[in-house]
């Protein structure tokens, strides 16, 4: 109906975490891949946080899984980056994911 998805504040909180690390990552210019690797290694993390701590149900929890598991799929992408191409389009990918995200949830 045009409304947002809410998303439970407890979980909110890791997405807005990823980011924030995503914002700022963005703002300096990043020229080895090692940087790429820590960034995803820091989703990584808050992903698992996020996950774990899941309590939400119904269909906002169904269309929060629609756009998590691609996300998930990217920062996996990025943290198996061979190169700096590689994992400079994978940002740019795992950014724009973040676009959608505040289109459809809040």
């Amino acid at each position: 109906n045009g409304a947002k998805w809410k998303v439970v504040p407890e979980m909110m909180v890791y997405i807005r975490n990823m980011e924030s690390d995503m914002n700022r990552f963005a703002e300096t210019k990043h020229t080895q891949l090692n940087d790429f690797t820590q960034l995803g290694l820091n989703l990584q993390k808050n992903i698992d946080l996020l996950t774990s701590s899941c309590t939400m149900e119904g269909k906002a929890h169904d269309e929060l899984h629609k756009w998590l598991l691609p996300y998930i799929e990217l920062v996996d992408s990025l943290n198996k980056s061979k190169n700096i191409d590689e994992a400079s389009q994978t940002f740019q990918k795992i950014k724009s994911s973040y676009k959608t995200f505040n289109i459809y949830f809040e």
